[in-house]
């Protein structure tokens, strides 16, 4: 009798917990990364003889000596907190992606309430000064960036390569990177897939994998891709709105876009 509940208690507590066990095994599956590095700390220096922190970043030795393996302590959160997939969390790659790297510069953690509330403003400002917000180029995600939150320096590269997204994770930047979505290959998607979408690139595996926080799927922490499938992936939107030009093929238009990573740089 005894053996009996015990067997029910354990099947009960599994199917509450099912959601949890589903995504821990999940976890447990994916291949090891490095362990996560902090930012860079900031420089104290003395004005008449009390201790004032600036913002030029102090980079760690980790850092400066830039290891053929690392990854940075970027936050994570999908672009659906909650699980919501509806608009616009559908959409919000871009506000998701900007939002992770400004609280890594920030030093600061996430709650839901906190993201929801952080992409919902993005979307307006967009609305109200581009008009959309579903398909932000690399340029316009740099410039909501810049104006938004006030980042002096956002750079866009063109024509972006693996080495290029090594050198800036390796200097503690982590790089924003806009994908033909399918191209990725990830089995996380509701598939096919986007078409378009952006995330965070956040490190580099001892095996040359790029490691990233994809905001596309809530197991979106510390998700590898092999260098060949993510270089294959990098394309910009060659236009931005909430609708493709009419009488285009979206997967294919979104493929012939050029490379482009955006770099956030901290305020100095």
């Amino acid at each position: 009798m005894k053996r009996l509940i015990s067997i029910s208690v354990i099947a009960l507590v599994a199917i509450i917990f099912r959601g949890q066990i589903r995504d821990g095994l999940i976890e447990l599956q994916k291949p090891s990364v490095p362990h996560e590095q902090p930012r860079a700390t900031p420089l104290v220096a003395t004005v008449s003889g009390s201790p004032r922190a600036t913002t030029t970043p102090r980079p760690l030795p980790t850092i400066v000596a830039a290891p053929s393996a690392i990854n940075l302590a970027v936050p994570f959160m999908s672009q659906a907190p909650r699980g919501d997939w509806s608009l616009p969390w559908q959409e919000a790659c871009e506000e998701a992606s900007a939002m992770l790297v400004d609280a890594f510069w920030r030093g600061a953690s996430l709650s839901v309430e906190e993201a929801e509330a952080a992409m919902l403003k993005l979307v307006a400002w967009q609305q109200e000064h581009f008009g959309y917000y579903k398909h932000s180029t690399a340029a316009e995600t740099a410039r909501f960036i810049r104006e938004y939150y006030g980042y002096k320096r956002v750079d866009v590269v063109y024509n972006a390569g693996i080495e290029d997204l090594a050198r800036h994770v390796r200097a503690g930047r982590p790089v924003i990177v806009p994908l033909a979505g399918r191209l990725l290959g990830n089995k996380y998607y509701t598939q096919p897939g986007p078409v378009y979408h952006m995330l965070v690139v956040k490190g580099v595996a001892d095996n040359g994998d790029i490691i990233t926080n994809d905001v596309g799927t809530r197991h979106g922490r510390n998700l590898t891709f092999a260098p060949n499938v993510f270089l294959n992936a990098m394309h910009d939107a060659p236009s931005g709105g909430d609708e493709w030009p009419v009488g285009v093929d979206p997967v294919g238009y979104v493929e012939s876009g050029r490379r482009a990573i955006i770099v956030v740089y901290p305020n100095q």
